[in-house]
């Protein structure tokens, strides 16, 4: 099955370049019935329907996570170790990071893979944001 959006998530940075108008927001919601179809929200805090084909993602520039956490979204958390999953968590969009951080720094060693999901508000399903395994996050783990 193909997700659609032209592989945008909900806290994704974009640029959205349409004829004689260029936007840069954040992905707040995507369209169920139009999968080519997305909202952003702007730093003035005015959303913008926006053509998901027409917009660059802008990838965070430090951090662990390719993805911008968003305070209402709930997200759901797997660790794995030795490729079993042996732990689920769910977590808001502003605890996320802090809490993640906090199993690694504790547990990164005993952690094989990571695996963060999140409910899409279009189809109300989880869909992978990001897999992270053991050699993404081991150096934060050494450094402290």
């Amino acid at each position: 099955m193909v997700r659609g959006w032209y592989g945008l998530y909900l806290g994704d940075k974009v640029i959205f370049n349409s004829v004689g108008t260029k936007i840069e927001g954040v992905v707040v919601r995507l369209s169920l019935s139009n999968k080519n179809k997305c909202w952003i929200l702007d730093d003035n805090g005015k959303s913008h329907e926006a053509i998901c084909e027409w917009c660059k993602r802008i990838p965070p520039e430090d951090g662990l996570f390719i993805f911008r956490p968003l305070s209402e979204v709930m997200y759901t958390v797997l660790y794995y170790e030795e490729g079993k999953c042996v732990k689920v968590n769910t977590y808001t969009g502003d605890e996320v990071t802090e809490k993640i951080m906090r199993v690694i720094k504790y547990l990164g060693q005993d952690i094989s893979k990571i695996d963060i999901y999140v409910k899409d508000t279009s189809s109300n399903e989880n869909s992978l944001y990001q897999s992270l395994e053991q050699s993404d996050f081991i150096q934060l783990t050494v450094s402290q």
